[in-house]
């Protein structure tokens, strides 16, 4: 087999998961963008409003339901739900613990934003896509659950280093008592 045929198969097989993760990185950034340019509150649920661990979470879990129905379609609805639905959860928790565990090392979450959506996509893509984990409605109500989680504490958000900003923390650091 020739490098040319190689190159086909490869993007026959895994065009849709790329064109996947480039939709789903586009929509984090316009999200991103777009909560810059208008700050309200249906924005506000939707992108992050600060640069805490729980609020970059965001980042990974609305633009990724764009790029998992891209990847779904395109893919001719061949693949597992619930491998979308547990590459959903498992991808934004990765990145809620990563950015909490490494804000002391980043100043922004960025690099591990992106590191975490490519690993999740080749994770869904090699291994997760056919797997039947569970039955998909279990799946479905544990990512609807995290997507309720993130709208009761974007308008509530508890006290806590996961959902303060490490911005104010290292603000309040300098104020004497």
């Amino acid at each position: 087999m020739s490098g040319v045929e190689n190159v086909k198969n490869v993007k026959k097989r895994y065009g849709g998961y790329i064109l996947g993760f480039v939709i789903t990185v586009a929509a984090g950034v316009l999200l991103r963008c777009l909560y810059a340019a208008s700050p309200n509150p249906v924005m506000a649920t939707l992108a992050p409003m600060n640069n805490s661990p729980w609020e970059l979470g965001k980042m990974v879990f609305w633009p990724y339901l764009a790029g998992a129905l891209a990847t779904h379609r395109l893919t001719h609805r061949e693949d597992s739900q619930a491998g979308q639905c547990l590459t959903l959860i498992g991808m934004t928790l990765v990145m809620i613990l990563g950015c909490w565990a490494g804000r002391r090392f980043f100043e922004s979450c960025l690099a591990i934003w992106l590191i975490v959506l490519a690993a999740g996509i080749v994770l869904y893509a090699t291994v997760l896509r056919k797997k039947k984990l569970g039955g998909e409605l279990l799946w479905y109500a544990l990512a609807i659950l995290l997507g309720i989680a993130f709208i009761l504490f974007s308008a509530m958000p508890p006290a806590g280093s996961l959902f303060t900003d490490p911005a104010n923390v290292a603000a309040m650091a300098t104020i004497p008592c």
